[in-house]
C-alpha cells in the first residue's frame, strides 16, 4: 500500500516547506519516494528541492484557467498519483491548498473509502508554529482533527518560532499527548547564528546535505538523525 503525506497548514510561513526540505534531504537517495510541490501561490519547494532527482519530483496547480482554486481537482490528482510506481509521497501543500481541506473532506469526498479504493494510507503532517501564528495553526489543528480524526495526524513544532514562547511550546506539547496525536520537532535554526544562517541559506538555495560547508552539514545531519528519524 502507498503512504501519503500531507504536510499541511493553513497559516502561512509556518515552515511547511522547511520540513518538506529536511525530508527530502533523508530520503531523496530513496527511489521509492516522491515529492511533490502543491503549493501553487510559491512553489517554494520547487526551488528548494533542486537535489532531488527529476524523477522524483513533481510541482502541480490547482488552480484553473482563471487562477481561482478549484478544491476537487486534489481529487484527480489523487487518482493519478495511485497508480505511480512510488510507495512514499510527501505533498507540500500550500496555506490556500491547506484551508481548503477540512471543506474537502467534509462535504466533497469520502475519504477513508476513497483512500481504501486507490489503496492508499493517508497520513497527515500538520506543522505549528508559535508567536502569532500559534492560534491560528492551533485552530486549523483542531478543524483537521474534527473531519480527519480517523486518520494518523503527526503535529510538529516549528521550534525556532517558539525560542521565545516556552509556556505555548509546553502547552502544545501537553495537549497533544492529552489528544494522544504524534509529536515531534524540528527546525531549530536561529537566523541570527551562523549555523542557523547558513542552513537557512542553502535550505532557499536548494543545496544537498554534501554542498554545505563542514559545520552546517554536520548539524543538519544532526537534525535528520534526531527529528527526521521516525516519519
Amino acid at each position: 500500500m502507498k503512504r501519503l503525506h500531507f504536510i499541511t497548514q493553513a497559516k502561512g510561513g509556518v515552515g511547511k516547506s522547511l520540513l518538506m526540505y529536511l525530508l527530502a534531504l533523508k530520503h531523496y537517495q530513496n527511489p521509492n519516494y516522491l515529492f511533490i510541490d502543491l503549493d501553487a501561490s510559491s512553489f517554494t519547494s520547487q526551488r528548494q528541492l533542486q537535489f532531488v532527482s527529476p524523477k522524483q519530483f513533481r510541482s502541480v496547480s490547482l488552480l484553473d484557467e482563471r487562477a481561482v482554486l478549484v478544491r476537487d481537482n486534489l481529487v484527480e490528482y489523487l487518482e493519478l498519483i495511485s497508480t505511480s510506481p512510488f510507495s512514499e509521497i510527501y505533498v507540500d501543500m500550500g496555506a490556500p491548498e491547506s484551508e481548503q481541506l477540512p471543506a474537502l473532506i467534509e462535504f466533497d469526498l469520502p475519504l477513508r473509502e476513497f483512500a481504501e479504493e486507490l489503496g492508499l494510507e493517508i497520513q497527515f503532517h500538520i506543522v505549528v508554529a508559535g508567536a502569532g501564528a500559534y492560534s491560528p495553526s492551533v485552530e486549523f489543528l483542531k478543524k483537521m482533527m474534527a473531519v480527519a480524526g480517523e486518520f494518523k495526524i503527526i503535529v510538529w513544532q516549528n521550534l525556532s518560532s517558539f525560542r521565545k514562547f516556552a509556556e505555548l511550546s509546553k502547552e502544545l506539547k501537553e495537549n497533544c499527548q492529552l489528544m494522544q496525536l504524534p509529536f515531534r520537532q524540528f527546525g531549530d535554526f536561529e537566523v541570527g547564528s551562523y549555523l542557523g544562517a547558513k542552513i537557512l541559506s542553502g535550505t532557499r538555495r536548494g543545496l544537498s546535505l554534501e554542498e554545505f560547508e563542514t559545520g552546517p552539514r554536520l548539524r543538519l545531519k544532526r537534525e535528520l538523525h534526531f527529528n527526521i528519524s521516525h516519519d
